[in-house]
């Protein structure tokens, strides 16, 4: 947290002489000091005063992606690029923000654990229901949330999402693609209304305006210093992890994506000398990301893009995919892309959430979710996963809330039943099941799909 607030004064500080400097009045500088960057005092602030009502409205047209099953893959053998060499010596307590060797710190809450909260799919895309309802409302992101689930988000030690879109004004739409994305640079600075950390951008919409936007929305996320992981400049940068220094511990974050599922695919896979996203439809170069990343870390946790849209059904190779994974040193795994729930397994010990669906996509009414992983780092050579929580929410009309009691227990059975080796209590927390608890029979019942049957006819 006091990472965040010394990076924003310095921020504001030099803002100030350069304004000062140029002999600007007054209304001049107290517009360049409003323009959406909050501190983490402010933050509370918002968290306090923020009631959300669910406004109900008509499904955005458009924000439906393309599906695509999975084909066979003719990508040649790859390895992992050489990382930089330089070792950054780490002094107890000391704030680090390194975007070459992509090594950030963090201070906890509790000196003896963390807590790292995920969100699935956000997108922030120009005349879409989400970013019209943050401009009705003062500009500000937090506004989207009620306060339960915003306190969730900004409490927490490090919190990511999936970036389902770039942050830029140039470029141009991919020919032929049916649905693409693309916000105002400005709109970034809403991630840290939220309490946003890091951002995946391993998925199938950040390269919709080609290379001049994915360039441009690494230079728009280092301006605000927001981290990001699963795409580059070149491959050696969208493979390399982000390293999370916390109570003395390292958190490896690393993010890629096997959206579309074939050899040449509309988002381009990042190479030697062009831009591009980190491709895992081969597993051979993510495993030896994870091994790499294992062996300079304590935790090393994949935010992986995958599955079938509207599908809560979980697919085989999303499972060999996953246990690629965990035999190559993954210690928790978080998946996106479904635009819906989908399940939760244990494979090897290791916990698996395929998908968290669609966390503040569009104005459907639907369920989402949050989940938070508390690790525990009292031990001076382990960190251990000491809970997880699935947090029920529901997402409508532009905004995301915490279930309501009646609809968190409704959604908690919704997941029990699409989930595996892992079992769910009242309260949301999961562990492992020694029996498979899911009660799908090999069918997709995501409601998304029964919304989407009930109004083509079928």
């Amino acid at each position: 947290m006091y990472m965040k607030q010394f990076r924003t004064f310095l921020s504001l500080l030099l803002a100030l002489t350069v304004l000062c400097v140029s002999g600007c009045d007054i209304s001049t500088i107290e517009n360049a000091f409003g323009l959406g960057m909050n501190s983490p005092t402010e933050k509370s602030e918002n968290t306090e005063k923020t009631s959300v009502e669910i406004e109900y409205f008509d499904s955005d047209a458009g924000t439906n992606d393309q599906s695509s099953d999975l084909k066979s893959d003719e990508t040649d053998s790859v390895s992992v690029p050489k990382e930089d060499e330089t070792v950054v010596e780490v002094k107890d307590d000391e704030l680090i923000y390194d975007d070459v060797n992509k090594l950030y710190s963090v201070n906890c809450t509790d000196p003896d654990r963390i807590t790292i909260s995920f969100a699935g799919d956000v997108c922030l895309t120009e005349g879409c229901s989400v970013l019209n309802y943050i401009k009705r409302h003062d500009n500000n992101m937090a506004n989207s949330f009620d306060e339960k689930l915003l306190s969730r988000m900004v409490g927490s030690d490090i919190f990511m999402l999936n970036n389902e879109f770039p942050y830029s004004t140039g470029g141009s739409p991919l020919e032929g693609k049916m649905y693409t994305f693309r916000a105002a640079p400005e709109s970034a600075a809403f991630l840290k209304d939220i309490g946003t950390d890091i951002v995946s951008l391993a998925n199938n919409h950040c390269y919709d305006y080609g290379p001049v936007a994915l360039n441009d929305t690494f230079d728009v996320l280092r301006d605000i210093s927001m981290q990001y992981v699963g795409a580059g400049e070149n491959i050696t940068e969208a493979v390399k992890p982000a390293y999370f220094k916390c109570n003395q511990k390292t958190i490896a974050f690393i993010a890629a994506t096997q959206i579309e599922g074939y050899a040449n695919p509309e988002t381009k896979e990042a190479t030697e000398t062009s831009p591009g996203v980190f491709r895992c439809l081969d597993t051979t170069l993510i495993k030896q990301a994870i091994e790499e990343a294992d062996s300079k870390s304590d935790f090393v946790i994949c935010f992986i893009h995958w599955g079938k849209e509207k599908n809560d059904l979980v697919m085989s190779w999303q499972q060999s995919e996953a246990t690629d994974m965990v035999s190559a040193g993954a210690d928790l795994i978080i998946g996106a892309h479904s635009h819906c729930l989908q399940g939760i397994d244990y494979i090897d010990g290791v916990p698996v959430f395929y998908s968290l669906g669609n966390y503040l996509f569009n104005s459907n009414t639907q369920d989402t979710c949050l989940v938070t992983a508390t690790l525990d780092c009292s031990a001076s050579d382990t960190v251990d996963i000491e809970s997880l929580q699935f947090v029920p929410c529901i997402q409508s009309g532009g905004q995301t809330v915490e279930a309501p009691e009646s609809e968190w227990s409704r959604i908690i059975r919704y997941e029990q039943g699409i989930s595996y080796y892992a079992s769910i209590d009242e309260n949301g927390y999961v562990t492992y099941s020694s029996t498979n608890r899911n009660t799908q029979h090999g069918m997709n019942t995501s409601p998304m799909r029964e919304k989407e049957e009930d109004k083509s006819g079928e």
